[in-house]
């Protein structure tokens, strides 16, 4: 279920979109991708039992005349509520889902151009650091997906009622590269790998649409 709880009206001469969302989800099969902790292994989708996630949405939208600001802040809290499949998995205790980051952050800011043709965005998009599993059923032993923080640009031109031109960079700075794994050591140690799953960093983009 969500429940939600939605304010409208005028704020700094624009019009004024606000939403907090609470969130409960509940799944007896909830699959989860796992790796296991073995040479050339191959990563496995498979039902992990009951899972609980739980969480906020606030999301606040502005409209002038010419520019819109949007910008959304979630947080929620993934866990596998029943450990019997876990222990199957060799973990033998009580896990956080994996590849579900605690906190994604957004904002983005559009320009209409003067003509009406011609609309720019600048977007910013933050992914807070992800589990990716346990390596032993040590709970201090735990791997983890850094943080990224990363930058868009794109642009938008009607031509006609008909005609669209599309075009963009995702992740500006190229900051996919540099995610890596963080393996935190019973021993209160750290070491970085390099992820089994690489981002694909700075990626261009262009669309052409006609509408019939």
């Amino acid at each position: 279920f969500d429940f939600s709880l939605d304010w409208q009206g005028k704020l700094a001469g624009a019009d004024t979109d606000t939403v907090l969302t609470w969130f409960q989800r509940r799944a007896k099969n909830q699959f989860a991708l796992w790796t296991p902790m073995l040479p050339n292994a191959h990563s496995t989708y498979f039902p992990m039992d009951e899972a609980k996630i739980h969480g906020i949405e606030l999301t606040h939208n502005m409209k002038w005349k010419r520019t819109t600001l949007n910008l959304a802040a979630t947080w929620q809290k993934p866990e596998y509520s029943d450990e019997s499949s876990i222990e199957d998995a060799g973990m033998s205790m009580k896990s956080t889902i994996s590849y579900t980051p605690e906190w994604v952050l957004n904002a983005r800011l559009d320009y209409l151009w003067p003509g009406d043709k011609l609309n720019t965005f600048i977007e910013y998009n933050y992914l807070d650091r992800q589990f990716i599993g346990n390596s032993t059923s040590d709970d201090r032993d735990q791997y983890w997906m850094s943080s990224l923080s990363t930058f868009d640009l794109g642009a938008k031109y009607k031509f006609n009622k008909d005609w669209t031109l599309s075009a963009g960079v995702n992740d500006l700075f190229d900051k996919g590269k540099d995610v890596y794994d963080i393996w935190y050591l019973p021993d209160n140690t750290t070491r970085f790998n390099t992820p089994a799953y690489p981002l694909p960093g700075r990626s261009y983009y262009m669309t052409l649409e006609y509408k019939f």
